[in-house]
C-alpha cells in the first residue's frame, strides 16, 4: 500500500473536457491517499462531480485520504448550480 498522497491536476478548461485522466488517475491510486487539485477547472460538470463524489466516498470507506484542493470560485459557482454548498470539499484533508 502507498503511503504516499498521490496528486492529479484536473484540468477541465470547459463543461465538455474529457474526463478520462481523472478515471486513469483514480484507477491507478486506488491504495493510496489522493489529491485533486481544481485550479484550472473553469465549470465543473456534472459528470466529473458524480465520479468525485462516488470516489471520495470510496476512498473514505477504506479510511484513505481524499481531497479536492485549490477550488476557484467559477468552479464554485458550478457546485451551487449542481446542488451542493459551494464550500463541498473545503475542510477536507488527506491523511
Amino acid at each position: 500500500m502507498t503511503t504516499e498522497t498521490q496528486k492529479h491536476l484536473l484540468e477541465l478548461p470547459n463543461a465538455f473536457a474529457e474526463l478520462d485522466p481523472l478515471i486513469t488517475f483514480l484507477r491507478a491510486a486506488r491504495t493510496a491517499a489522493v489529491e485533486i487539485d481544481c485550479s484550472t477547472v473553469a465549470a465543473m460538470p456534472s459528470r466529473c462531480l458524480q465520479l468525485l463524489l462516488s470516489a471520495e466516498q470510496q476512498w473514505r470507506s477504506e479510511e484513505l485520504g481524499f481531497a479536492v484542493t485549490h477550488i476557484s470560485e467559477t468552479c464554485r459557482n458550478s457546485l451551487t448550480l449542481l446542488g451542493l454548498e459551494p464550500n463541498r470539499f473545503e475542510d477536507e484533508v488527506t491523511a
